[in-house]
């Protein structure tokens, strides 16, 4: 019985002290003056968009969220030139993106067209053909004799065949 009593008794003056404001163990701590200033990151800042942060004391613990940081945007970080060269009956590109991890302008993200940092199309060459040769056929016409010119695309391969009269 006397045990109950002192557990009644000891419950009892716990929740005094925690009820009472001056005799709680918080309000005897001393008074933090804010000397262990942090800043504390909200957002991290990106190719396009500001970065935020809000000064917090490491000490205590107490935020200001008055007091925003806005740092500024990153700016995009362009890599080297992917050329997709172009042959002499298609065309081609040279496009350049941004480097940095996340950023939707970079080769990493499935980003719809358009989001490169720079996109150039590139026409196609067209074939480039040598004087190529000549050979006499046998066939004439009137006074002319027809020729047989074949050529040769120097980039492709391609064989062009023509015929003239001379």
């Amino acid at each position: 019985m006397k045990t109950k009593r002192h557990i009644a008794v000891v419950l009892m003056v716990l929740i005094v002290l925690v009820l009472v404001p001056g005799s709680s163990t918080q309000a005897k701590a001393k008074k933090c003056n804010h000397k262990k200033i942090i800043w504390v990151t909200l957002t991290k800042p990106t190719c396009e968009y500001r970065g935020r942060s809000y000064k917090k004391c490491k000490s205590c613990g107490k935020e200001w969220f008055q007091t925003i940081m806005k740092t500024p945007a990153l700016g995009h970080k362009p890599g080297k030139p992917r050329i997709l060269h172009p042959t002499c009956l298609s065309g081609g590109h040279k496009e350049i993106v941004c480097t940095r991890k996340g950023c939707p302008k970079s080769y990493g993200d499935e980003e719809i067209c358009g989001s490169y940092l720079s996109y150039k199309e590139l026409p196609a060459l067209g074939h480039s053909y040598n004087k190529g040769m000549s050979i006499k056929t046998g066939k004439k016409r009137g006074k002319k004799f027809q020729y047989q010119k074949t050529q040769k695309c120097k980039r492709c391969g391609n064989r062009r065949i023509s015929f003239y009269y001379k």
